[in-house]
């Protein structure tokens, strides 16, 4: 069995939505369940317990390596005993190197290999360079100094990273390509966790919206193997929107600083002390004291209560958006919750500017219904799809072929079927082709009254004598192209396949080329679900790696008796492949050996090592 005090950190995907994920990743002290957040703990001054954190559900913390080592009487024990005993806690700790101490009270006694070595000594799961802070002030030309220079500083340890979980903090002020530079570069080097420094600023000023570009900029060109940490993050006010683009763990001091200020954590925001009349039920302040109690209190009784309150909600707003990355309703949350404050909002505004790169990491469909609230829902991941899908379809139809929201499937049907043209209808600001009627998010949406159309529609449709078409068969050919490749519906869909339908419903069911059936269409989403038969009529047809995910030998022997994919095993994919769409399992010789249920993108595919990536739902046997 791999020694774990050797184990290189790498996260394992449990739960998605978009770029949120709840993961897990292992350190030589226990597993961290992601997202979550290292509690700031300092080695002099304990203002809450460790179990009392604990019971809160504090599975790892953050401590700083340098207030360490200049205190004799610390370092001595910590060397003699572990980081772990002067703490007095036995889960996972991080340790941070000095830089922050740097940039405040400038240059540091220790060197950078001297400092990563220490960390190492004393037995720190996760050693922090001692990185070059840059910060919103900062020149172009002194940002891009302190990545260089933060590079350096990685390959200078990079003997020791190679056995140590080492982090890698991305840099680079507020110039994105900088982010985008410093992302790839720690993501290439040894360094097994990322965080994004030089953000408290922006932070602490409620400069949001560059909090987006940083973070997503970060995320995009990161491994998605690595967790992403955002130093300093830990308000519950905007960490939801940070993990919606892709933040895994956070670190915080906030709550022990803001308790001294006589302030409270909400998870809307910051309150003080002295405006408070009731304490909300939730708080585990609730059964001690009351508002005016508290307030009572002597300086530093006040302030551990106050810690313990803003420690607990900083931990109740994590829980609910793991819960609601469950339920895959992480995105309606954040976009409700940023109407609580404007620099939420602007936010808000600025993760939709991001749609289009986001909605390749997007599910095919979740579990729940798409929420429609206002315009701005249809500039979401969902709504760039729909828009891209209706581009080529809508863009050049006349009005008059342009249906009203809500209109009959029966007689949209009838006049798609005898017309040469092309149909769409509106969903919110979006002209959707009627093909796309009952996809998702289409028909799975829920809206506040009823989504605009748009258009009053009107009834002088250009229709030929007899039927030019079949809807179903056009509905299925549109939709294989989209899921499978261009040019798939009209090789798994010919003219003369048979196509049944529900009698209660009139919704396709299942379609049959002779005797074999290509494909089913699921009910809870209206996409395609391919059969073996199909995958290999696909298989032939297209050569390369399109919608296909090319696993190791070894694997496909068990994928060809129903067996889920790993990562590890992955040889190869095809980095377009969208989650929780149909892919083919091919092994090394190109042959078929399943079809399953992609659980991540393409490009996460050839990034994870370690978790599930597809679910089987048919398999053959390949001699």
């Amino acid at each position: 069995m791999k020694d774990l005090a050797e184990e290189k950190i790498t996260m394992e995907l449990l739960h998605r939505e978009g770029l949120a994920r709840i993961g897990r990743f292992q350190t030589p002290h226990g597993y961290v369940d992601t997202p979550n957040i290292m509690p700031v703990i300092n080695p002099n001054i304990r203002t809450l317990s460790i179990e009392k954190m604990k019971r809160m559900g504090m599975q790892c913390l953050i401590t700083n390596s340098y207030i360490i080592r200049r205190s004799p009487e610390l370092k001595e024990k910590a060397l003699k005993e572990g980081l772990h005993s002067l703490v007095g806690f036995d889960g996972p700790i991080m340790t941070d190197s000095g830089t922050f101490q740097s940039y405040v009270y400038g240059d540091v006694e220790f060197k950078n290999r001297d400092t990563v070595q220490f960390q190492i000594d004393i037995k720190s799961d996760i050693s922090t360079i001692l990185d070059i802070f840059s910060t919103p002030e900062n020149t172009y030309e002194e940002a891009e100094n302190a990545v260089n220079e933060t590079k350096n500083r990685l390959m200078e340890v990079q003997d020791i990273a190679e056995h140590a979980n080492i982090s890698g903090p991305i840099q680079g002020s507020i110039y994105m390509d900088l982010r985008g530079k410093s992302a790839r570069i720690m993501s290439d080097s040894p360094a097994s966790y990322l965080p994004i420094g030089g953000v408290v600023p922006l932070l602490e000023q409620y400069r949001y919206g560059e909090l987006v570009d940083i973070i997503i900029n970060s995320k995009l060109n990161s491994d998605f193997s690595k967790p992403i940490h955002l130093f300093g993050g830990g308000h519950p006010m905007f960490m939801s929107m940070a993990v919606l683009l892709g933040v895994d763990m956070f670190d915080s001091a906030s709550y022990v600083k803001y308790a001294r200020d006589d302030r409270m954590l909400f998870p809307e925001g910051t309150r003080d002390l002295s405006e408070i009349v009731e304490l909300p039920i939730w708080s585990p302040l609730y059964d001690k004291y009351n508002a005016r109690e508290i307030k009572s209190l002597g300086k530093e009784e006040r302030k551990e209560a106050l810690a313990e309150h803003n420690l607990f909600a900083i931990y109740m707003e994590l829980g609910e958006i793991r819960e609601r990355i469950r339920e895959q309703t992480l995105w309606q949350y954040v976009e409700s919750k940023a109407r609580s404050h404007p620099s939420l909002m602007v936010a808000f505004k600025k993760i939709l500017t991001y749609s289009g790169k986001i909605e390749r990491y997007t599910e095919l469909y979740r579990k729940s219904p798409f929420f429609y609230f206002d315009e701005l829902s249809s500039s979401t991941p969902y709504g760039e799809r729909l828009k891209k899908m209706g581009r080529d379809n809508c863009r050049k139809v006349p009005k008059r072929y342009c249906l009203p929201a809500g209109i009959d499937g029966k007689f949209t049907g009838q006049i798609y079927e005898h017309s040469r043209e092309n149909f769409c209808f509106p969903f919110g600001q979006i002209m959707v082709p009627v093909e796309m009627e009952e996809s998702y998010p289409v028909q799975q949406s829920i809206a506040t009254d009823r989504i605009p159309d748009g258009y009053e529609g009107d009834s002088t449709y250009n229709l030929e004598q007899g039927k030019t078409r079949d809807f179903n068969l056009e509905k299925l050919r549109f939709l294989s192209d989209f899921q499978f490749g261009e040019g798939s519906g009209r090789i798994l869909f010919p003219d003369n396949v048979r196509i049944d339908v529900s009698k209660k419903t009139g919704r396709i069911r299942t379609v049959r080329n002779g005797e074999k059936i290509m494909a089913t269409m699921r009910a809870h989403d209206g996409y395609l679900a391919l059969t073996i038969d199909g995958a290999m009529i696909l298989n032939d047809a297209f050569p390369g790696m399109k919608n296909r995910v090319k696993v190791s030998e070894e694997s496909a022997a068990f994928n060809s008796q129903g067996k889920s994919v790993f990562f590890q095993f992955i040889l190869d994919a095809d980095p377009d492949i969208i989650p929780y769409n149909d892919v083919i399992v091919i092994d090394p010789e190109n042959r078929v050996v399943a079809v399953g249920k992609a659980l991540a993108s393409g490009i996460e595919m050839l990034q994870y090592k370690k978790g599930m990536a597809v679910t089987i739902n048919h398999h053959i046997t390949v001699s």
